[in-house]
């Protein structure tokens, strides 16, 4: 077990992450980090100082880079070590994180070369298989992978079709998420909403059905960039319950984290564009209210840390849960204080218009165009995905609810 891990920004050392007496995670930058020209910060509330910072401030961005839930829980399981041992977790898992960060054993070198390995149609379904009992595939020598999130999913390298696992501290292009063996058609559920994010003006990066014995959704990484000699460069992003320095495990509004107010606020305070990022929050809010999404909480949205500019990330993890009756029906953050979306009101969009510091008008507006084109654009989408991908009775649950909740918000608005 290491005393500390080295923290890189792709390939230059930024700083030091260790455990203090009392176990807790303490982070300073290296000073070689902060005399360099161009410097930045690995999260808006880790500003550049020389100073270390106390674990209120390292552990909700560090520990917020490791999965949730059962899957952590199954992960340190598979490990041998406590699941709130965020630490190991991170020295064993830190090789390839969301954003640009790599964290390594202290003195233990950084690859530079790529070393990807190759995986056959077979491999690759057997590897989901067995992802249940071995999630992010812990164990495989020479894979030291992390996602954040509670479900299911594998960061891999996507090239000429062909399906590769990134192994040391080597970048994945792509995540690869198999279908929920709790809930049905999950894959096709997700791949449609992303695509009819898309089609409806929403940005949101590309994503596939990836066909074979174990059908899985496939979404490229909007926190990697190919440079002109063909390397995958890392691009830093944080999440908003990372830039907030909220734990995981208070994401959802009703459990103390943060709401939209505390979304928008954020953009207002950093982006570098905070009238188009806010509208595509907004628009964001919309659509998820249109599908369905009620479990787009604050993990659900991050921010892209790029030459010097903050930006609004493109959207992730847009699904319709409200199809599945188990799930709470209550949304991660309210819409003007409502939780509920059969409930959402005129006024419920105008306190949030409120909230946002967007003009009223400006909600409406987007309210109106996305109620009035995202039902037609599922139709026309639905053409097209059905035949090629199937999952006709999910397909057509999801576009029923949005034909029901357009129907009801474009009534309440007159």
């Amino acid at each position: 077990m290491s005393e500390a891990l080295s923290v890189y920004w792709g390939p230059r050392l930024t700083g030091r992450l260790w455990r203090d007496e009392k176990s807790s995670l303490r982070f300073q930058y290296d000073p070689a980090w902060l005399a360099s020209k161009g410097a930045s910060p690995l999260s808006l509330r880790l500003p550049l100082q020389k100073e270390p910072f106390d674990p209120d401030h390292a552990r909700p961005f560090f520990a917020n880079l490791l999965p949730e839930a059962n899957v952590r829980a199954r992960i340190a399981r598979g490990l041998g070590v406590s699941e709130s041992n965020d630490f190991q977790l991170l020295e064993e898992l830190g090789g390839d994180c969301a954003g640009a960060l790599t964290l390594l054993p202290e003195g233990a070198a950084l690859q530079t070369q790529g070393e990807y390995q190759l995986v056959s149609s077979d491999e690759l379904a057997r590897m989901i298989e067995e992802m249940p009992q071995r999630p992010l595939l812990t164990a495989q020598e020479g894979l030291r992978l992390s996602l954040a999130g509670a479900q299911e999913k594998i960061p891999v390298y996507l090239k000429d079709g062909q399906i590769f696992l990134p192994r040391g501290s080597n970048a994945s292009s792509h995540i690869l998420k198999p279908a929920m063996t709790r809930f049905a058609n999950t894959v096709q559920n997700e791949a449609f909403c992303m695509m009819l994010a898309a089609d409806s003006g929403l940005p949101v990066p590309k994503a596939v059905i990836r066909e074979g014995r174990q059908r899985a959704y496939l979404i490229e990484r909007y926190d990697r960039r190919l440079a002109p000699d063909g390397k995958l460069l890392r691009i830093h992003q944080e999440d908003f319950c990372q830039a907030l320095g909220v734990d995981f495990s208070r994401k959802y509004e009703a459990e103390g984290g943060p709401g939209l107010k505390d979304c928008f606020a954020l953009l207002d305070k950093h982006s570098s564009e905070p009238i188009l990022d806010k509208r595509n929050m907004l628009k964001a809010v919309v659509f998820n209210y249109l599908i369905g999404n009620c479990d787009a909480h604050a993990k659900n949205f991050s921010l892209l840390l790029d030459d010097d500019a903050v930006r609004l990330t493109p959207f992730y993890d847009l699904v319709s849960t409200k199809v599945y009756g188990t799930l709470s029906p209550k949304f991660a953050m309210r819409i003007g204080g409502q939780l509920r979306g059969e409930w959402v009101t005129k006024e419920n969009w105008l306190k949030l218009a409120d909230e946002a510091a967007v003009g009223s008008k400006a909600v409406l507006s987007i309210c109106e165009e996305l109620g009035e084109t995202v039902p037609v654009a599922a139709d026309k989408l639905a053409e097209q995905f059905l035949p090629k991908y199937g999952g006709e009775e999910i397909v057509r649950q999801v576009i029923e609810h949005i034909g029901t909740m357009s129907k009801s918000m474009l009534e309440r608005l007159k």
